[in-house]
């Protein structure tokens, strides 16, 4: 959740309208963390300032569903689509899948991976037809700490895998190694092929991964590393 709300501030800073539908944090939480990490500080070290960093957020095209918890996917489909016309949203986020599936009184006699595949393929036309990225966060099925993730490591089914354009998972060896790392493992690429990881290095100041600038290097052109930006999603990509 917290990667993907970073991902999703740089991708609405390039002016991408981003939806959110976050099932398993409450909104006030997500955009107070949202805040956190456009301003690159804790909020209330500088209250003084906090107008107007609400006044920049406001302005950025970041739009909250209001659903909390479980959700029966017909009624969080029409939101989407309701928003996706109203709002022109490119970029939808689904945090998390389990918890927006949850256990419906109605679906508790259905196989849950058929349920959940139902689900991703709803998203899937989603995408194809409307043009507009989805990002869905799905928790991986338990493995043992010394195992890698992997794609098959994704809870249900191979529907997800199958149907995303691109997978990324997020691998966590702080546990089973004095000097572990947390990084991001880009395992699927449907479209231009790169694979590879990178680390993530985490702010607990700013909440966030991103890069922060730093000094100039000692370099004949005086350049400094910039803050890195990611990309603007493909459209029509799950």
């Amino acid at each position: 959740t917290t990667f993907m709300s970073d991902y999703s501030l740089d991708l609405a800073q390039q002016g991408v309208s981003t939806l959110w539908g976050s099932f398993e944090i409450r909104n006030t939480r997500l955009a107070a963390t949202l805040l956190r990490q456009m301003v690159g500080q804790p909020l209330d070290e500088q209250l003084v300032k906090f107008e107007r960093w609400a006044d920049e957020f406001e302005r950025l095209p970041i739009y909250f569903m209001t659903f909390h918890g479980q959700q029966p996917i017909k009624v969080v489909m029409e939101a989407i689509e309701h928003a996706q016309y109203v709002h022109d949203i490119q970029h939808v986020i689904i945090d998390n899948l389990q918890f927006m599936m949850g256990m419906l009184e109605e679906s508790k006699h259905l196989d849950r991976y058929w349920k959940q595949d139902a689900i991703i393929g709803a998203f899937r036309s989603f995408a194809t037809r409307r043009n507009c990225h989805v990002t869905l966060v799905i928790h991986p099925r338990k493995e043992r700490d010394t195992d890698e993730l992997t794609t098959s490591s994704i809870f249900g089914g191979a529907k997800a895998s199958q149907e995303a354009d691109n997978v990324l998972l997020i691998q966590d060896k702080r546990l089973t190694s004095v000097r572990g790392k947390k990084y991001l493992q880009i395992a699927k690429n449907r479209y231009s092929g790169d694979l590879g990881i990178m680390p993530l290095d985490f702010d607990k100041a700013s909440l966030s991964y991103a890069q922060r600038k730093r000094k100039a290097d000692s370099g004949n052109d005086g350049s400094s590393h910039a803050v890195a930006s990611v990309d603007q999603p493909q459209a029509d990509s799950l």
